[in-house]
């Protein structure tokens, strides 16, 4: 569901480990064959660590806790690979209008780079770039220069 100005520039990437004792693996975002996100396994658990360094001492509970803490990781674009499969199962089942302006990042990444996301669409998220977190400006400004919007 690319759109065809970024055909053979963007990869997606996905591995499982078999051996690891939860099958976990990857999930990477390539960019002419250079790992722009990476989601490994490894960060559910430093989102837990994070966790349970503030719970002490907080009047929140600890799923509370977690929301605001992966929040905070998703607004600098850390993220496991269990989020990409729910970002991908809501975009799929959405509207292309719906997850343009999605509450997840990752949705709003898909639906940026797919074909369905026109012109018109693509002049009106200039607009709001400056809004979006860093991390994903760079794949807004990837599809705006590819369609010579930029």
């Amino acid at each position: 569901m690319l759109c065809d100005s970024l055909k053979g520039r963007v990869r997606y990437f996905a591995t499982r480990y078999r051996r690891a004792h939860d099958q976990t693996g990857r999930v990477c975002i390539l960019i002419d064959d250079e790992e722009i996100i990476n989601m490994p396994f490894q960060t559910e658990n430093e989102i837990y660590s994070e966790v349970y360094r503030r719970w002490p001492g907080s009047d929140k509970s600890r799923a509370e806790l977690t929301g605001e803490v992966s929040e905070e990781f998703h607004e600098r674009g850390i993220y496991y690979p269990g989020d990409f499969g729910d970002a991908l199962d809501e975009f799929l089942s959405n509207q292309i209008s719906d997850s343009l302006y999605s509450g997840n990042w990752l949705v709003r990444l898909l639906a940026v780079l797919d074909r369905r996301t026109g012109k018109r669409n693509l002049v009106k998220l200039k607009d709001e770039l400056h809004s979006l977190p860093d991390w994903l400006q760079y794949f807004y400004r990837l599809r705006l220069e590819s369609e010579h919007l930029l």
